[in-house]
């Protein structure tokens, strides 16, 4: 490979790798998830039959090659990431970190003490231990050097923070691949008798199969159906309306018999089925007076003659969505709650040279080094 195509890789490795292409990734997909909302909700304005329309896939823009082409860009970004930074976060949490005196004198944290004792390394490293450090120590002619170290496994905090963000996008994409919804209306037992030959043409709307993995179903059935309406209300205030199903396998085995409603939609795997709708037994009939006898029954208050309203929400992904968020949080927490300490001493044959850094809370720690050169000095 030439030094030319050396250059160039190295600029692409160094621009996929970056945060700055990361964001800029995040807001390109902002602007044009706003610019897809927009075709929309206005397509007398954008023109269902123009060329960005269907260039743009809006009939389905978050399963389009645009959408996918940013996502998997950046996939590919956050994945690069991380792998360059595992092992520099690795290798800074464990290679010893040991500084000469001359090093420690330079640091901006920096004090000195008078050694009293030949044992003082001895003390010192108690000293430390029982403030839970973690000791590195090294000997020579010239010099003792110990490296204390406190919470050095916070240094995971932004590594996991990007594969938290990373496990989040992959989630996205197999929720957005894999989501599917579908509507279906069904009668209930108590109603099946009124509507056999019906039934017989259309026999999901008695016994819904969804199917739940390849050769696996579960199947659907309506025990009853019930409107319910506010005490002393007048005429059509519907407090809720909800189904009691059963459910079973693909084996005819009994899952489960579960009341749905509005805000308790049953769910199972990957699926969830949502109440949403209801109409009265005429809908079905295809009984052009519908309407107004959808009317009628609800001033009469009506509870039972009706037939039910199922939305289906399948989606793989949500588990994957959620592991994301785990790590997310543990990570910022990480971050943000928790930084890493390291204290440098170097003992010479008149003096005990003292440095330290952290990132965060400087004037606290600041403080800790001073009591920490008090109580050296007074062993």
């Amino acid at each position: 490979m030439s030094k030319r195509d050396n250059n160039i890789f190295t600029k692409l490795w160094n621009l996929l790798v970056s945060m700055k292409f990361a964001i800029i990734i995040l807001i390109v997909l902002g602007v044009v998830s706003l610019l897809s909302m927009l075709m929309d909700e206005y397509p007398d304005f954008f023109g269902k039959s123009s060329i960005l329309y269907t260039m743009l896939q809006q009939h389905s823009p978050y399963s389009s090659w645009w959408y996918m082409a940013l996502i998997w860009l950046l996939v590919l970004s956050l994945f690069l990431c991380v792998i360059q930074n595992v092992k520099p976060v690795f290798k800074s949490m464990y290679k010893p970190n040991l500084k000469p005196a001359d090093e420690i004198e330079k640091m901006k944290l920096n004090l000195s003490v008078k050694k009293k004792s030949d044992d003082s390394s001895v003390k010192i490293i108690e000293l430390l231990k029982k403030q839970f450090y973690s000791i590195d120590t090294q000997y020579d002619d010239v010099s003792t050097q110990i490296s204390a170290t406190k919470l050095r496994w916070s240094n995971l905090g932004h590594l996991i923070t990007h594969i938290g963000l990373l496990v989040i996008v992959i989630g996205g994409m197999i929720y957005s691949t894999t989501a599917k919804k579908e509507f279906q209306y069904m009668i209930a037992k108590e109603h099946k008798s009124d509507f056999t030959e019906f039934i017989e043409k259309y026999p999901s709307f008695s016994a819904w199969n969804i199917p739940t993995a390849e050769n696996e179903f579960i199947t659907v059935v309506v025990d009853s159906f019930r409107l319910g309406y506010y005490k002393g209300g007048i005429g059509t205030d519907i407090s809720d309306f909800r189904s009691f199903i059963q459910v079973f396998d693909h084996n005819g085995d009994k899952i489960r018999n579960h009341e749905v409603t509005v805000n308790s939609p049953f769910l199972y795997k990957n699926l969830s089925i949502h109440q949403s709708d209801y109409k009265p037994l005429e809908y079905i009939q295809n009984n052009p007076n519908w309407k107004q006898i959808q009317e009628m029954r609800k001033n009469m208050k009506d509870r039972k003659n009706w037939i039910t309203g199922f939305s289906l929400k399948k989606n793989s992904g949500k588990s994957i969505i959620y592991l994301g968020m785990l790590f997310g949080v543990v990570g910022m927490m990480m971050s943000f709650f928790f930084w890493r300490k390291d204290i440098f001493i170097a003992i010479t044959k008149h003096k005990i040279h003292i440095g330290g850094r952290t990132t965060k809370n400087k004037i606290s720690f600041e403080r800790e080094l001073i009591t920490l050169s008090e109580r050296i000095r007074s062993l």
